[in-house]
């Protein structure tokens, strides 16, 4: 990017650049109507010809500035100017977290718990509004003055990387996509992300900050993320003297492996470090406690409960599956259709290959588009079938998170029709009935009731399924009002 230093940018002046990453550059700026210093974020021209990049960089930009919590740095404006795109954001002067471990070596305790306090706070108001940060980590916490803890970047384009940890970045044409070492289990793997994700970074950022170390290092980033996919750390106990045993207690349950095994929001963390001793000088007055969510899976099982007589259940089965196999097949080109012209038809050649399909697979994990999970296929074409299903629900996870219907849907249909009685038909009849819940509300109640069992593990089925339901409910809801 051009060096913007010293020149007027609209109502700003812009004094120096403080930042430079892969994907932006950030310089101080004095505001002039309102005679303050700024952060100016100004996303890098070849990638503002970037539909996917600058549609996130002005989205999530916008996400963030409907939050208000004090730890989170305030974002004023978001525009075009001079054909730059930028976010001007509030300016905090003080270092980073990564600066304070590099610098001392381990950081104090009682800093490590004020970092914890503040951080888990405010990703509980994220989470609340459903935004999962996916980047937690020490160069994103600010430490300002007065004993302030902010968290930067939510989602947004990475400003810096530590240059020990530069080779630890996964690349593509000079972008920093991101580094592993924060990274939690379920999306080193690429599965459905929510704020446990976050908790496990932060947990592994309380955890370095702790020992001064990480807990998992390699020489590639896809050795690092499996490390956090199947090793332990070692006990935190064991690595620093005078850790109180509650905070390392607190700590280790957030990086557990597996989510149902951490805290289940972090409002659960708050209290549990109030209720610990460790912050009781702390209030929880603010804090909101998101009521807890009906679960799916019991939607799911009094929906089946409430179906017509066995044999009813078995003709409805029969006519839907019967219609699924006319849709597909009296056109003579279902599998053409739903398959061969499969997503990865498609793809465009700007992603770059890697030299393994694993490694293929992370580097989608981090870029999370169409293109980069479809390259994993067309790629390495000749690799088991498993990594054709797994791209395919990656697919699908990635279009209902977007409330895409129209691309979903054929994935959906290859599953319904393919499935045979797999968990993926369940999630089929699920998707299917999702997809056509609003306009056809008879097709959506056909599908579902051709579920004939709850694939329990399977969390990206109850997510759609719940969905599909209360789409469905709200319909009828209508209509008997009508």
């Amino acid at each position: 990017m051009d060096d913007l230093s010293d020149r007027e940018f609209g109502d700003y002046h812009i004094i120096r650049r403080i930042g430079s990453g892969a994907t932006a550059d950030v310089f101080l700026a004095e505001q002039c109507s309102l005679g303050r210093r700024v952060a100016l974020k100004i996303l890098k021209k070849d990638l503002a010809n970037d539909k996917t990049y600058l549609h996130r960089f002005v989205r999530e930009a916008k996400a963030i500035a409907a939050l208000n919590h004090p730890s989170l740095v305030q974002i004023y404006q978001t525009d075009c100017l001079d054909g730059y795109w930028f976010i001007a954001q509030e300016y905090i002067q003080g270092e980073t977290l990564q600066h304070e471990i590099q610098r001392s070596g381990v950081v104090p305790i009682p800093k490590v718990v004020d970092v914890l306090w503040q951080i888990a706070s405010v990703l509980e108001t994220a989470a609340e509004s459903g935004i999962v940060h996916r980047d937690i980590k020490p160069e994103n916490i600010l430490l300002g003055p007065n004993g302030v803890v902010k968290v930067t970047d939510f989602g947004l384009a990475h400003i810096k990387i530590s240059a020990e940890n530069a080779q630890l970045a996964l690349t593509e044409a000079g972008m920093t996509l991101g580094t592993p070492l924060y990274m939690s289990p379920e999306q080193a793997q690429g599965h459905q992300l929510d704020h446990r994700s976050d908790m496990y970074s932060l947990g592994i950022t309380c955890w370095h900050a702790l020992t001064g170390r990480l807990p998992f290092m390699g020489g590639t980033a896809l050795s690092v993320a499996l490390q956090h996919v199947n090793n332990q750390p070692p006990p935190l106990l064991k690595l620093r003297s005078g850790i109180p045993p509650e905070l390392a207690a607190i700590v280790e349950r957030m990086i557990e492996k597996k989510p149902e095994n951490r805290f289940q929001s972090f409002h659960d963390i708050l209290q549990e470090l109030q209720a610990k001793g460790l912050a009781s000088d702390k209030p929880l007055l603010a804090l909101r406690s998101s009521p807890s969510r009906q679960s799916a899976r019991h939607v799911l099982q009094r929906a089946l409960e409430r179906r017509r007589t066995r044999f009813g259940r078995i003709v409805s089965i029969a006519l839907f599956a019967m219609t699924l196999s006319l849709l597909g097949w009296s056109s003579g080109y279902a599998y053409r259709t739903w398959i061969k012209p499969s997503p990865w038809e498609a793809i465009t050649l700007e992603i770059p290959q890697k030299s393994s399909i694993e490694e293929q697979w992370i580097h989608a994990c981090f870029i999370n588009t169409p293109d980069a999970w479809n390259a994993v296929v067309e790629y390495f074409p000749d690799e088991d079938y498993f990594w054709e299903r797994e791209v395919k629900r990656q697919l699908i996870r990635y279009y209902y998170q977007e409330d895409d219907r129209v691309n979903s849907l054929p994935l959906f249909q290859e599953f319904a029709v393919f499935g045979n009685g797999s968990a993926d038909q369940m999630l089929g009849y699920a998707g299917w009935a999702w997809c056509k819940a609003e306009e056809s509300p008879e097709i959506a109640q056909r599908s579902l009731d051709a579920i004939n069992y709850i694939p329990n593990s399977d969390e990206l089925f109850i997510r759609i399924f719940d969905a599909a339901a209360k789409t469905l409910q709200r319909q009828k809801g209508k209509a008997a009002n009508e």
